[in-house]
């Protein structure tokens, strides 16, 4: 009786395509990188009953991370945004990543998840002879379940330069995006509860994200030391993205 052949994952056909912009439509496939390793930094907990001999043990949360290491290419967009976000000391920089299964086929295109992920620079020019770029994307949002597909006519998964990307039903999202200001400008720091499981802060820009599931949240409350909190706001999560404006008032 002859043995299986086992077929390995290959590494070139699990891609992450990102987008600069959160929200954006076109994820552009992420060249040049050397390294993009996942990480879970799961959090447990252990409990062990008197009644049995071994320890119980569970997950308690995950607080997922991409290291990222790249030999920075002449031109290209992403790489010169993350030199940029490193060199300028851009703070609560946020960007979209698409992870490609490229082994799914998923009718017109393939399995895909995407994700908000904050921009955490380390180090740059490391290197003697190219000048390379390293850091971590760090989650800060929920996974979103679909389908990837490709936006050029590539011959090859290994051209594909750009993909869009949709939701899966069951699991449809929508962002909604909060911009926080008073009279004179943005708010930064603004702390927004939007229930039990959700509580977000804005940016320097006054802004903040979040992906939520379709329905109508009711008494947000948004607030900041020095202004009167607003606890009555309501968004209604759709079919299309969310664009909510506040202004707040000086206590």
């Amino acid at each position: 009786m002859s043995q299986k052949e086992l077929v390995f994952y290959n590494r070139d056909n699990i891609v992450n395509f990102m987008s600069i912009n959160v929200g954006g439509t076109t994820f552009i496939r992420m060249k040049g990188f050397t390294s993009q390793e996942n990480s879970s930094n799961t959090e447990t907990d252990e409990t062990k009953y008197v009644d049995e001999p071994t320890t119980r043990k569970r997950v308690t949360s995950f607080a997922k991370e991409i290291g990222y290491e790249a030999d920075r290419i002449v031109g290209d967009a992403i790489h010169n945004f993350l030199a940029d976000v490193e060199e300028l000391e851009k703070a609560n920089v946020n960007v979209e990543i698409v992870t490609v299964d490229f082994n799914k086929k998923k009718g017109t295109g393939y399995y895909a998840t995407k994700r908000i992920y904050s921009v955490i620079p380390d180090s740059s020019g490391g290197d003697e002879n190219k000048y390379t770029i390293s850091g971590t994307f760090g989650a800060n949002g929920d996974i979103i379940i679909g389908t990837a597909t490709p936006l050029d006519n590539a011959n090859s998964i290994k051209n594909i330069s750009a993909v869009s990307f949709t939701e899966d039903g069951d699991n449809a999202v929508q962002l909604v995006t909060f911009n926080v200001k008073d009279s004179e400008g943005q708010v930064q720091g603004a702390e927004i509860v939007i229930d039990a499981n959700n509580t977000i802060y804005t940016d320097a820009n006054g802004i903040a994200y979040i992906n939520l599931a379709k329905a109508t949240y009711s008494n947000i409350e948004i607030s900041k030391e020095g202004y009167e909190t607003q606890s009555n706001v309501s968004v209604t999560v759709d079919t299309v993205p969310v664009y909510k404006e506040i202004t707040l008032v000086e206590a």
